[in-house]
């Protein structure tokens, strides 16, 4: 990989987790709840910003490119977290609230298999 390439993921990653620190921001202002709904949501967004790249991208950008590096790499990288998500449902377990543990586990996987089988519907991406 070159310099720039680099350069782009250093700089797409910072802005995703601005993004995912605003989003939680956000999220936590506005819910009063023990379900990790900042987590989901920066992950559900992420997928939707990478679909929707992704269609964009096909036919106008080459695999391996700066911009490609920069928004699925960097930016989605850096707004999407699986580490936090893994330490929340962690944390479910050791509350032993199985339950949300549950329905952060099946509603993060198909809510972000869902925004990539709506935007394939459409769009021949993947």
């Amino acid at each position: 990989m070159q310099l720039t390439g680099f350069i782009a993921v250093f700089i797409g990653g910072g802005l995703g987790s601005l993004c995912r620190y605003a989003i939680s921001l956000l999220v936590i202002r506005a819910t009063e709840t023990r379900f990790p709904m900042a987590t989901l949501s920066a992950n559900v967004l992420s997928c939707i910003v990478m679909a929707a790249f992704l269609i964009y991208a096909s036919s106008r950008l080459e695999e391996g490119s700066w911009q490609r590096l920069f928004i699925l790499v960097g930016f989605c990288g850096g707004f999407s977290t699986f580490s936090t998500f893994s330490l929340e449902n962690f944390q479910l377990i050791k509350q032993g609230d199985m339950g949300l543990l549950a329905l952060n586990i099946i509603l993060s996987v198909l809510l972000c298999l869902l925004v990539f089988v709506s935007f394939q519907r459409g769009y021949k991406f993947l």
